[in-house]
């Protein structure tokens, strides 16, 4: 900016004209006006004539004309002094716009003069004059225009290369939230786009490589749980089988050996006939988890009348709960269906039922609702009499898990009832749920 500037006022000095208002047409007829006034006056008085005469161009001729007086051998001579000249000749004025030279002679003289109005060429000089007092104002102003374009630019410049950095930088330390915004098409513009466009990129990466690892993870630890869920089941089952085998055992061989009271033969044979039921009905009961547990395993589902099927299974327990004394008051909405497999939806019913007879105390009742609502078929079983400490009600579900932990074959069954019970509904979408009521235990299932 300095450079041009400077280029530009040298360009003014040398080149810049000054625009004349008036014309050498528009003064000729005072040079004929100045030589016949000044024709009156003596040489003494001309000083006084001439200063008239420079006024009279001055003020109405904005002084762009002057007026100038010279002997008959050309000599230029000042107008406030005939008698001093200013080293000049009027040869000196060929290249200037100037009036034909007028003679004249004053009143006491016999000289001959010449008159004549030329162009004034120091009208020019005030352009230059003017400039000469700008340019102190102007280099200020250049200055701290080009100081302040300076510190514009560096800012434009480096501004989106330092976010470039900075966003490099997060990248380099594995954080991939930065964004780099610049709004530019340039190259800077296109390696913001590209950082950015990475960004993303790795950002989508890494999300998906970190919910991968997470759900590896979740797998690895749901196959821990699941190992360890199968070791614990297993050494229940071995303990739960070996106590009925050592049972049958001790009992046959009392009754070989004639051992006290084992030689009532008839007796004990009835009770190992009790206990090898209760063996089946544990191995029957492992056979069907070991079936629902497998991988892969689906039921066959179809449209089941559920009110129909829970009508049907509490008249099968009708001789059950009247061998218990219990009364079974049920309120069940007809004609509402799920879908589901017939078979297991039996059994869910025939464990819940079972359970309710079982733990109930003779002279109680049982109640059973069954209704939709929400577009969601509802089944209650609520035994009365009877509550479960509050610390075993989560553990219900686990296999072999009993409340009576003495694990009396009187007083309950394998523990495993409610664990099948939980793993047919969870194939068939449904949820339950156990809590102790104000008058007993409540069983639901909502499907």
């Amino acid at each position: 900016m300095i450079a041009c500037s400077t280029i530009t006022c040298t360009c003014i000095y040398h080149f810049a004209p000054y625009v004349y208002k008036y014309t050498l047409s528009d003064i000729e007829y005072l040079i004929y006006q100045f030589a016949e006034e000044l024709s009156g006056y003596s040489c003494e008085e001309s000083p006084i004539f001439f200063d008239v005469c420079s006024n009279i161009l001055y003020e109405q001729y904005d002084n762009e004309y002057s007026l100038h007086i010279f002997t008959s051998s050309g000599e230029e001579l000042t107008l406030s002094d005939l008698d001093i000249p200013t080293g000049k000749r009027i040869e000196d004025f060929d290249t200037f716009q100037k009036t034909e030279s007028t003679p004249i002679y004053f009143q006491d003289g016999t000289e001959q003069y010449f008159l004549i109005i030329v162009q004034n060429t120091d009208k020019q000089s005030q352009i230059v004059e003017a400039l000469n007092k700008t340019i102190p104002i102007l280099s200020v102003v250049i200055l701290c225009t080009s100081t302040l374009a300076a510190f514009f630019y560096t800012w434009y410049m480096t501004a989106p290369i330092k976010k470039v950095s900075k966003l490099s930088r997060q990248m380099a330390a594995m954080d991939f939230n930065g964004f780099c915004p610049t709004g530019r098409t340039d190259e800077i513009g296109v390696l913001s786009n590209s950082l950015n466009t990475l960004s993303q990129k790795l950002t989508t990466a890494l999300s998906e490589l970190q919910a991968t690892n997470q759900k590896l993870q979740a797998d690895i630890d749901m196959e821990r749980q699941l190992e360890q869920q199968r070791i614990e089941f297993f050494s229940a089952a071995s303990h739960e089988l070996k106590t009925p085998i050592t049972i049958i055992k001790g009992q046959l061989q009392g009754m070989l050996y004639q051992v006290g009271r084992y030689k009532d033969r008839e007796t004990y044979l009835a009770q190992s006939l009790e206990v090898t039921n209760t063996l089946e009905k544990m191995v029957q009961e492992l056979l069907t988890i070991s079936r629902l547990d497998t991988p892969g395993y689906t039921c066959k589902k179809s449209d089941i009348d559920f009110s129909k099927l829970t009508n049907e299974r509490l008249a099968a327990y009708e001789d059950l709960f009247m061998q218990k004394e219990l009364t079974v008051e049920k309120s069940i909405i007809p004609g509402l269906y799920v879908s589901g497999d017939i078979q297991l939806l039996q059994k869910v019913i025939d464990n819940l039922l079972g359970n309710a007879a079982t733990y109930s105390g003779a002279g109680n009742y049982i109640s059973v609702k069954l209704w939709k609502e929400f577009e969601k078929v509802n089944l209650t079983i609520e035994n009365i009499g009877v509550h479960i400490p509050d610390e075993d009600i989560p553990k219900l579900f686990e296999a072999f898990y009993r409340v009576d932990h003495s694990r009396n074959r009187q007083t309950g069954g394998t523990g495993l009832g409610l664990y099948i019970v939980k793993t047919i509904l969870e194939l068939h979408g449904a949820k339950i749920k156990i809590a102790n009521s104000v008058q007993g235990v409540i069983v639901s299932i909502q499907f």
